[in-house]
């Protein structure tokens, strides 16, 4: 199959894209590796809970801000949010952040592209001369050719590692990837008691280096709330120092503790009445994204952001990696400026 452009990774950013380029009538084709849509904001579901892998709230959903403009190219209506008591600017989106993936996946088919799960891509298509990327190759043997341009949804070390290829990367972009550090998360999810509620500071908070967020009624089984608890992590621990399944379960067991602990002192208002059921982490994320190292918060690096373009003039970045903050409005306005270009 042939079409305009490929989008490679079915995360916010490549979403974005897809959906803009589908709705400006530019044959295009997303590649997604998993079952489903979202990335690092898919849906997640345990025990009969419904849980938000987001931090819970989210800006830029006000009138004019960027997912109205966005959405108002696309014929699917934006997802409800409600804005924060005593906030100006903190939202909280009905269905969490997945809703908004969900959405864009809807709008690339209602505009006529192409949305393609379960395909895992291995690598970029070259032509004879090895030079110019004229597609991807798919796991499967297959390939995709993109007339036009490939978008990698994937982080700045996977797009250069995996599918450009580091025999084909400039010796000063490989300087500058192992300069580049990425951060991880340790999530908690668990069951609350409804009635605990009452002693807790609201429904989607920060205290200290945590966030909560807790699901709206009939995201658990009857009497209870779902809860996403976040923290960050160095991702580069967990993937060291475990030489089998038995040291790696021991050391999630270890920061479980520890997290839990450090969870109870800062919020002692939870007490009894929450009950953990599953928990994630960067090994976790890895298994589900295959992002390097599991790395699903940005990049921490005091230099500007790297920009859309890669080594290869066809070819093209989107996501947190590349963008100034890793929020999922600083995402989908990267991809916007994006579309903008391949579209002038």
């Amino acid at each position: 199959m042939a079409y305009d452009v490929v989008v490679v990774g079915g995360g916010i950013g490549g979403l974005t894209v897809a959906a803009l380029l589908s709705a400006r009538g530019v044959s295009t084709c997303l590649l997604e590796r998993n079952s489903q849509v979202g990335g690092c904001v898919a849906r997640v579901e345990f025990a009969g809970h419904d849980f938000e892998p987001g931090m819970g709230l989210y800006t830029s959903f006000g009138p004019g801000e960027i997912y109205e403009r966005v959405f108002s190219e696309l014929p699917v209506e934006m997802p409800e949010s409600s804005l924060l008591a005593d906030s100006d600017d903190l939202y909280s989106i009905e269905g969490g952040p997945a809703s908004v993936a969900e959405r864009f996946a809807e709008s690339i088919k209602k505009s006529g592209g192409t949305l393609r799960l379960n395909s895992p891509v291995l690598r970029l298509a070259y032509d004879q001369t090895g030079q110019n990327a004229v597609g991807v190759d798919l796991l499967s043997g297959e390939t995709v050719i993109a007339r036009r341009a490939v978008v990698s949804n994937l982080t700045v070390w996977d797009t250069y590692g995996k599918l450009i290829g580091l025999n084909r990367t400039p010796l000063e972009t490989k300087k500058l990837l192992k300069t580049l550090q990425g951060q991880g998360a340790y999530l908690v999810y668990a069951s609350l008691e409804e009635s605990a509620l009452a002693r807790l500071p609201g429904e989607r908070f920060t205290v200290a280096e945590f966030s909560v967020a807790i699901g709206p009624p009939g995201s658990a089984p009857p009497g209870k709330r779902a809860v996403t608890i976040k923290t960050r992590t160095d991702p580069t621990d967990w993937f060291a120092f475990q030489a089998s399944e038995e040291e790696y379960e021991e050391r999630d067991q270890a920061a479980l503790e520890d997290v839990w602990t450090r969870l109870h002192a800062s919020l002692p208002a939870f007490g009894p009445d929450i009950e953990i059921i599953e928990t994630a982490n960067p090994r976790t994320f890895y298994d589900l994204t295959r992002r390097k190292l599991g790395m699903v918060l940005g990049v921490e690096s005091s230099s500007e952001p790297l920009g859309h373009h890669t080594s290869l003039p066809n070819v093209f970045m989107v996501g947190d990696t590349i963008t100034a903050a890793p929020t999922m409005d600083a995402v989908v306005s990267s991809a916007l400026a994006l579309t903008n270009q391949l579209t002038k």
